[in-house]
């Protein structure tokens, strides 16, 4: 008997697996498809990622910009979860609403502009060597 209880809890436990995994899916499909400033972050972290290769970058350096990407991911992802909590509440305007969806933005954007100069301090020194070696 204890071993039925025993596959049912690790049956349970897969599953449970399964339906986070299909839910984080659904969430990035969901930003992927309806925020623009989703994909946009998506193409430069793909360019960011070629240009970590290109340069060959150290682990250091791998997981400080990945790091920064993952951050920017994560920040939109929130907002995009207050913003769609904002209006099943509301549909009207709303201060309160207006002050959460703008602090949510302003999450986002402060942490693009870290990435931003976190990539940079990380690829400029690579942009001047290779600038250096072709002239």
């Amino acid at each position: 008997m204890k071993m039925k209880e025993q596959e049912k809890k690790e049956v349970s436990l897969v599953r449970n697996i399964l339906n986070k995994c299909k839910y984080t899916s659904q969430g990035l499909s969901y930003c992927f498809k309806n925020e623009s400033s989703f994909l946009i972050e998506a193409i430069c972290a793909c360019l960011i990622i070629a240009m970590g290769v290109l340069f060959d970058i150290s682990f250091l350096e791998w997981v400080i910009s990945f790091g920064s990407l993952c951050l920017i991911t994560i920040i939109e992802l929130i907002n995009t979860a207050i913003e769609a909590t904002c209006d099943m509440v509301t549909q009207e305007y709303n201060e309160y609403a207006k002050i959460a969806k703008d602090c949510g933005s302003a999450a986002t954007g402060i942490m693009t502009v870290l990435a931003l100069i976190v990539n940079l301090i990380i690829f400029i020194p690579y942009f001047i060597k290779l600038f250096v070696t072709i002239f």
